[in-house]
This record gives C-alpha cells, structure tokens and sequence, in this order.
C-alpha cells in the first residue's frame, strides 16, 4: 500500500498533496483530529452472495486509450453458502460498488437497479448462485483506473492506463464488493494495439495477434491458485520498456516503466530493482513460506500516487522510485530498496493474509513496514538499522501530537484515514517490542506459524495474538489492551543525581502521559533498562519495572565504584516504545553525545543541549558534532540546530556546510540550512558551485530552495538562469523542484514573474514551460510568493488563473494544488470558494474529498480574517529575525562577563 512515510513523503509528494493528506477537522471527542464528530463505526459487509470468480473483458486499443474510454464485460460467479438463515434480504439481493459507470446490460439477475454509485441485483427467491454478466462502459473515470495520454499541455506523456485502488477505487471501473473481505479467482481478456503491452495479475497464458486485423492482439492473463481483494486487483496497457531479471525457484522476474523520458532505461529499471531476487529468497527464508505467485512483476508509472501498491503478481510503483547512480549516493537507493521491501512483505501480509476489514490494516502495513526495517537489521550495520528503528518511533510520535488513536480503530470517517503514522511505524514499532517480550527465537517461530495457519484467509488482530500465545505460552491480553486497543505510549521523565561519596548514581523514571479524557493509562506495563557508562568505559546497568505495584514514578540507584559517571543512556537497545524528558546536566549530555554506544542516545543529548541553548551547550555542540562518526547523528543534530531557531546554530551549520562529506548527511544538512544569514548563503553558493555530478538531485534541490530564503537581490538572476539550464531538469525533476521554490520564497517581483510563466505561458506548440514533474511545485510556489506581492491587482489576477486551473485543468493533482494555493491567499483567494468546493466534492474518489473540502473551509475562514493571516505571517518573520539579532547581542555579553573583560552593573 501506499508507502511514503514521513522520511520519504517529502520526495513522494508536493506542498498541496502533503496538505490534503494530514487535513483534519478539529473535532471535541476522544479521537479528536482523526476522526470528525460525525464518523461512526464501520463493520465488514455482509457476504452471505460472495463473489467467487471474476472473467473480465477490456477493450484497451490506442483509439481507446486516447478517447479515455474502455468498453468492459465482466462475468461474477457468485456463490452462497448450503446452510439458510431466516433473513430473505441476504439471500435474494447482492449490492456492488459501481461508480459513475454506463451500465448497458445485466444478465443473470431477476431485476436491477443502479444509481450511479450502487449497483444492487435482486432475485425473487432465495439465490443459490450462478454467473452475473455485466456489460458497461467506462469513460474517464475520475479514480481507479488512470490513463497517462499526451494532450497540447504535456506532448511527452507515454500512452497507457493503469489500476490503482487502495483503499475503495477499483468501483470507480469496476463493478464489484468493493472490501477486502471479498476476494476471487480472476480471468482477464484484454483487447489491445498489438504495439503495446498488457499485463495483470496471475500467470500470462497467451498473448495472439488478431488474425484478421494484425495491428490488434489479445492477451490473457489468469490468476486461479489464488484468490485476490478488489484493492488488490491490478492491470496495465501501454507503451512500457520492460526488462528481464531472471527467475527465483522458476518464479519469472519483469521490471517495466512507461517510457515517459530519457531517463527510463534497462539499466536504471536493473539499477532501480535488481535487488529483487536476493530480497524475496531472503523474505521466504524469515517469513517460512515460498512465494506463490506465477510471476513477481514490478511495473512503475507517474499515475501510481500513493508511492507504491502490492497487487498481487504485479506491484506498483511511482516513477519519483526510479533509481540512477547519482540519486543512490545520497541514501535514495536505500529507501527505493526498503519500498520495495515493504510491498513484496504484503505477499504475506495482506495478499495471502488478508485483514477482514481496515480496524486491522496494521496487520499488514505495521508489518510491510517492520520488514522493512529486519532487511536493514540483517544487511547493513547495527547503527543503521537503529537508525530505522529510531526513524519509526519519531514517524510515529511526531503525529500523536495532532491526535492519539488506538491502532485497532473502527471510528474513521473514511477507510484511507487508516493508512497513517499510528498503523504504518506505530504498528511496527509494537511488533518490535513484542519480538523482544518473547525473544527472537520464539517470536519468529511464532510467525511463521501465524503465517502458515491463516495462508489464504482472512485474519484479525485476535487471530495474530492468539499465535504469539500459542508459541510463547505468554498471556498477551494486557499488552494489546494496552498498546493496539489502547491509546498513547509511556512519555517518561527522568531525573538524575549522583552522590560523589557513596558511589551511588540514583535514576528516577516518572511516566507521565496520563490523560482521563483520552483513556491513556497513568503506567504502561513496561521494562526500561538504563546503563550507566563510568570514565573508565565500565558499563553499570540496571533495569526499571513499571506496572500496577510499581506505580507511575519508580527509582533505581546504581552502584558506580571509583571511576565517575560519564555516559547515562535510558534504553539502550530501543526495546520500547517511548519518549524521554531528560536532562541530566552538560557533564553527563556531552559525555553521552560524544561518547555514548546508542545512537538515540547520543541523538537525544545533543538536543536536550541545544534545548538548553546557552553558550556553553552550544559550545559542547559544536565541538563534538563534526567528530561523530554515524551520519544519521549528524543529520538530526542539523535538524535541531535548525528548528531551534538560535543565532548560535547558524555558527554550527555555517561551518558543517564547509566540512560535511557524508553524501547522506550533506542533504539533510542543506535542508537544515534555512537561516537567512551571510553565512549560509556564502556556503549554499559554494555547494551548488561544485559539479552536478557531485551532488544528488535531492541535495541541489534542498540548496537552491534554502538559497532562495535568504532573499538576496542577486540570487533571483541566478535562481532564474538555474532554471533556465536543461541540466538541472534531472530524475524526477528534483533539482529543478528545489530551484522553483527557492524562487517562491524569493519573494521578489522578478522570481514571482518567472514562476507565472512557467505556469500560465506556453511555447508556439500550446506546452507548458515546466515539466510536468514539476508543475504543482510551480503551483505552490506561486502561493508561496503572492502574498508578499504588493500590487493587488496582480494578486487578483492570478488567484483567477489559478482558480481557472481548478476548474479546467485536465490533470486531478493541478487541480488539488490550486485549490490547496487558494486556500492560503486569504481574501485573494475566498472569491473562489465556489468553484473549489465544486471540484473537491465532484471530481475526486470519496477518499480524497473530506481533506479537500476541509481545505476549501480555510479559503473560507481565511476570508473571515480580512487578510490578517498573511500580515501575521510578515510580522512572525521579522519578530524571528530580529530575536536571532537579540540572541547574537546576549552570547556576546555573555562571553565577555566570563572572560572578566565585561561587569554588569548591581545596585549599590
């Protein structure tokens, strides 16, 4: 399923899509901020008439393909249990998700009625079933199936159609149970332009060249041993370049892409993908099943938006995924192999084990994502794969402060509201600490018998707790009380002491995140271990029980020796889940960032020193940074150093642009640089001076969008001519993505001026001047800059085209950005709440409609204010300036008071 988590979202998805997914309604209940006042639990349908079988038949030739348009036949063997129950409603009536379908003809059914987006069928006596024959039409459906046709705007699109369905879209072209409790067989015949390519699920059985007209072929595909979720239902024709990779124990691997530019290649699909083999032989190995399927294709196209779908047989993926070698050098490699990780996890979790409804969809998405992380755990280093796990948790608790949900959930407002941080690494980070509750050992074993048993069936938590029972002889009833159909997570302060005489170190742990109104426990049932490291590298440990007896707050005293205490790290092994209030004092913070065996350990000294942000912290800061020698330290330093918003870190991250090498923490660095200061401008200028070759796409884009915050007169010339240089329109369009922002938060008339262009002016041919790649980074931008422009004529004029572009734009995602550009304009933008409200609830799934209306509902409040937002946003921008230029006074006072060379006056 859709894969992009927080540390990779930023590549996955612009400004306006990143609002549209986090988009709440500010709701007074317990799950505020998840769910609106208004949701109500959702339960499985029934299934009493259950699809079995479903014989489609597409006619996908390029005439087709161009008019957006398909004529489909699909044949539903339905099947009812022998046993009866007294309801006549269930035995004589079968609803079918059908979405704005031209339905000609239902054969096999007494009677039916369809209305627009139910297709119910009807029986006059008990149903014993048999075949429905269905033939429609689908005609530029608006989700679920995504023709990529050139057209005046964007010439260079490569001809196909693909499915994408996750979580309720396969309804919108096909008639179907539209719920992952139903699953069938599957038949395809796909009529298609012999010059192209059909694929699907299941094995290829035949692909015929028509004998009568040889510019027409045939192809079948036929999945049979396996039954398969309309979520999970997958098919693609069109103009791909595929390549071959061999075959794992007679399974045939295929890469294929959409040839949409020049940088679509064999070797950047083998460079992208070549990993395959080697994951799935290692994933058979863990999990202790074979994998199934007659083939383990991987196809990529500009049309998959969720990032990446696991369709059985046939995954998908987003073209932002493809991998050249300057892209790898900066970690992307990594995290394109852990989503491949991630989706070939589902064959197991969620494709041969399926969640009977989307309360449990951490049963395979906490799961994808935990795998993701063993792969790293049995391939790379210690430090890396702590760093996963770390990533996981931060993922997690970073979106616990918008809203606390248990991971069981029944109270959404829509399915896709499920697919968050709470199941994606919350999930996983629970499934680690139960692997450490019952051991490697049994946990895996347990696994593996979970996964056999439920082979090929549908699962529920209970199911997958009641297997870690069996294995381990452990009562888990309270952990999952607890941790999946609880709220919350221990949110620990620590206080430390140490008494030089007795050799004693004492450690107080106080959980802390009670909360009645949310049902969130004053203790979680939990063990902390705490070492304490001494001068001499001699490790003292203890361990910190808490449960009922024990209260919320328990004390540990370690006995030292001789040597005194330098390191003191809470947790270690990252064995729970938890946050940790703690500052022990500069001593122990700089012994245990500099020296400290944990790497969330050291993570968390050297914030809570730049938390505590006086000179002589930061002092410590900058001395031991550029010494540490994992590369993920240092990044999330540069991100602290960043959000702290202190004078004394643009010292820190002024001089880490000079020195830094690592090619991982060099990009996160240049991200962290968004002080406006001489300093970094004159290290961002050095940076994007060396050669292209140097630099991955993702570190130049994060340099020219920072170099645009200092908004230097010169630097709107230089980001103008940067995006002028064919060279920088690289992979994805990444630098050229970061040179278009950059020129929003320029500011200035001229960078605003290019901007518009490249939106609003074509070439002779009617294109765009942008690619597409990059055209909604061009849409946010422009929102970026408008508020800040002072003739209000110009700023009416465009907030027109913009909603023009809402209105008429034939792509969904420009819509979706100029609706999430007008919601930030305030007055400008609030004459066309209209015409977006129109579009966010007609022309998008039902999935995606709630977040942009909600979007639509802050045009509207934005209005309301008269325009005050945007005056508040200048003034917080001067206010922060300002402040740096206060704190630069202070230290320097600061210093020469300890230098002597300065004395405070005191009254007399």
């Amino acid at each position: 399923m859709p894969c992009c988590l927080s540390h990779s979202r930023l590549e996955c998805y612009t400004a306006a899509e990143l609002a549209a997914s986090s988009q709440q309604t500010a709701v007074t209940q317990i799950n505020s901020g998840f769910a609106s006042a208004s949701a109500r639990p959702s339960y499985a349908p029934h299934s009493r008439i259950a699809p079995s079988h479903i014989n489609l038949t597409l006619n996908v030739t390029e005439a087709a393909l161009m008019a957006k348009t398909v004529k489909a036949q699909v044949a539903i063997t339905l099947a009812v249990p022998a046993s009866s129950i007294s309801s006549s409603a269930v035995n004589r009536e079968l609803v079918l998700n059908a979405v704005s379908l031209n339905i000609e003809k239902v054969v096999g059914a007494d009677s039916w009625n369809y209305d627009g987006k139910l297709l119910s069928l009807h029986w006059v006596s008990n149903y014993s079933g048999g075949i429905v024959v269905i033939d429609y039409t689908i005609e530029r459906p608006i989700a679920g199936l995504y023709f990529h046709v050139a057209d005046s705007l964007v010439p260079d699109r490569a001809l196909h159609v693909i499915t994408d369905h996750e979580t309720e879209r396969a309804r919108y072209w096909l008639p179907c149970v539209d719920y992952p409790l139903v699953r069938t067989t599957l038949e395809y015949t796909i009529t298609h332009s012999t010059h192209h390519t059909a694929v699907a699920n299941g094995a290829h059985i035949s692909t015929t060249v028509s004998p009568t007209d040889p510019s027409i072929s045939t192809s079948v595909y036929k999945l049979l041993n396996h039954t398969c979720p309309s979520y999970l239902i997958c098919w693609a024709v069109g103009d791909f370049l595929s390549v071959d990779d061999g075959d794992v124990d007679g399974m045939p691997l295929k890469y294929l892409c959409s040839r949409d530019n020049k940088f679509v290649t064999k070797e950047n699909l083998l460079n992208t993908f070549g990993k395959t083999g080697t994951m799935i032989r290692w994933m058979q190995k863990k999990v202790g099943l074979k994998f199934p399927w007659e083939k383990y294709y991987q196809i990529v196209s500009p049309k998959i938006a969720g990032g990446a779908m696991e369709n059985i047989s046939l995954v998908t993926f987003n073209t932002v995924f493809l991998v050249d070698e300057r892209l790898g050098q900066d970690g992307w490699r990594k995290s394109v192999d852990g989503i491949n990780i991630h989706e070939m996890a589902h064959t197991y979790f969620g494709n041969l084990l399926t969640n009977r409804h989307f309360e449990h969809a951490w049963l395979k998405e906490a799961w994808a994502t935990y795998m993701d992380y063993c792969w790293t755990e049995d391939h790379d280093s210690y430090e890396e794969a702590r760093f996963d796990a770390f990533s996981n948790m931060e993922d997690y608790i970073s979106e616990t402060s918008s809203y606390v949900r248990p991971i069981v959930c029944r109270t959404y407002d829509n399915s896709w509201d499920m697919f968050d941080e709470h199941t994606y690494p919350g999930g996983a980070c629970r499934l680690h600490m139960l692997r450490h509750i019952l051991g490697d050992d049994t946990f895996w074993a347990a696994v593996k018998n979970y996964v056999n048993t439920y082979n090929g069936r549908f699962v529920e938590t209970e199911d997958f707790k009641r297997a870690l029972e069996s294995e381990s002889g452990l009562n888990l009833t309270k952990f999952f009380d607890q941790w999946i159909y609880g709220r919350g997570f221990p949110k620990v302060k620590a206080e430390y002491s140490y008494d030089a005489d007795k050799k004693i170190v004492q450690i107080a742990l106080e959980q802390t995140q009670a909360d009645k109104d949310l049902e969130i426990p004053a203790v979680f049932e939990v063990t902390l271990e705490v070492d304490v490291i001494d001068v001499d590298g001699k490790v003292h440990s203890t361990e910190v029980v808490f449960n009922d007896a024990s209260g919320a707050k328990v004390i540990a005293f370690v006995l030292m020796g001789d040597a005194k205490p330098d390191i003191v790290e809470v947790d270690p092994r990252g064995k729970v889940l938890h946050t940790l209030d703690f500052n022990p004092g500069e001593a122990i913070l700089e012994g245990t960032a500099k020296r400290g065996r944990d790497i969330m350990s050291r993570i968390r000294s050297y914030r809570q020193l730049i938390k505590n942000a006086d000179i002589s912290c930061m002092k410590k800061v900058s001395a031991a940074v550029h010494e540490e020698p994992f590369w993920g330290v240092r990044q999330q330093v540069y991100d602290a150093l960043s959000k702290s918003k202190l004078q004394s870190a643009v010292d820190i991250l002024a001089n880490a642009l000079a020195i830094e090498k690592d090619p991982k923490a060099l990009r996160m660095l240049v991200n962290a640089a968004s002080f406006k200061d001489s300093r970094i401008r004159e290290g961002l200028l050095r940076i994007l001076a060396r050669p292209a070759s140097e630099l991955s796409g993702r570190t130049r884009r994060f340099a020219y969008t920072n170099l645009g915050r200092q908004r230097h007169p010169d630097d709107a010339a230089v980001l103008i001519q940067a995006a002028a240089d064919p060279e920088n329109n690289d992979l994805h369009g990444f630098t050229l993505a970061g040179i278009i922002t950059g020129l929003g938060l320029h500011r200035s008339r001229e960078a605003f001026d290019a901007l518009v262009g490249m939106v609003f002016s074509h070439t002779s041919g009617g294109a765009r001047r942008v690619p597409e790649s990059c055209v909604v980074h061009t849409i946010d931008a422009i929102a970026a800059s408008l508020p800040w422009q002072d003739n209000a004529i110009l700023r009416r004029e465009t907030a027109e085209k913009l909603a023009e572009l809402v209105r008429a734009d034939p792509a969904p995602r420009v819509q979706k950005a100029g609706i999430h550009a007008l919601a930030k304009l305030g007055n400008d933008g609030a004459p066309h709440a209209g015409v977006c409200l129109r579009v966010a609830s007609t022309a998008f799934a039902a999935q995606e409609t709630r977040a942009l209306v909600a979007q639509v509902d802050e045009m509207r409040e934005n209005n309301a204010d008269g325009g005050a937002a945007a005056a508040l946003r200048k003034t917080v921008d001067a206010l922060e300036e300002r402040l740096r230029e206060m704190e630069a006074v202070v230290q320097l006072l600061e210093a020469k008071e300890k230098s002597g060379l300065f004395k405070p006056e005191t009254d007399a």
